[in-house]
């Protein structure tokens, strides 16, 4: 198979190292496939940014699918519940607010919220699902509840519950070298904290991992590093 397909981690309002990543790193095509793992919001300088990069991709004619994270869920539920709004600032919400320019979720235009609410809970493909947060195995079928599958961090993938297949996960941040050693085991970890890059030295990065070769690509975050 020729056509690429990149699995992307956990943005988290950093679009300068997204833009990198596919356009200087990966550079990507129309011809590719890319598969977003959520929490594009919250935390870093320019969630409005991240989503208008994604709705752009789209209408360009990139073939992009994109899963829900546990940060738009709590965008989403804040708008018109004033404890999820509270939960959702201290979670980082206040970020995504300053750059939409806006004081209240309710007044982001609909266009991005319409997008948002338009996320898929998981994407199954042939050998892998994936999901932001991981499945929960103590059901018969990890895939007919969706309500935790963008905030459960369980290690245990039991495969013989969904056909055999691996999942891949963001929501978790993890280190480039467990990144890398995950790529073997049955949970595929891709969130490089990339927004953490002030602060752990072991994170910082925008990571993808291309199916076909099973080979992972890394972006340091350059988001902190300028004001525009």
């Amino acid at each position: 198979m020729n056509t690429r397909r990149f699995i992307i981690g956990d943005i988290h309002g950093c679009s300068q190292t997204l833009n990198k990543l596919l356009f200087e790193v990966l550079n990507v095509t129309q011809e590719d496939y890319l598969y977003f793992l959520g929490d594009f919001i919250d935390r870093g300088p320019r969630s409005k940014k991240v989503i208008k990069q994604i709705i752009r991709l789209i209408q360009m004619g990139f073939k992009v699918e994109s899963i829900i994270g546990n940060h738009e869920i709590m965008l989403l539920e804040s708008i018109n519940d004033s404890k999820a709004f509270e939960e959702w600032l201290r979670a980082g919400g206040r970020s995504t607010l300053t750059s939409f320019k806006v004081s209240n979720p309710r007044d982001i235009k609909p266009k991005y919220l319409d997008y948002i609410r338009s996320l898929k809970n998981y994407i199954a493909l042939d050998e892998f699902i994936i999901v932001h947060g991981g499945l929960d195995f103590s059901l018969d079928d990890p895939l007919s509840d969706s309500s935790r599958m963008a905030w459960i961090r369980n290690q245990t993938v039991e495969k013989n519950k969904i056909s055999g297949k691996r999942i891949i996960v963001g929501h978790t941040p993890v280190s480039l070298s467990k990144a890398y050693k995950s790529i073997t085991e049955d949970r595929i970890m891709l969130d490089g904290g990339c927004v953490y890059s002030n602060l752990e030295k072991d994170l910082g990065y925008l990571i993808a991992l291309e199916l076909n070769s099973m080979k992972i690509f890394s972006q340091k975050c350059v988001d902190w590093d300028t004001k525009q």
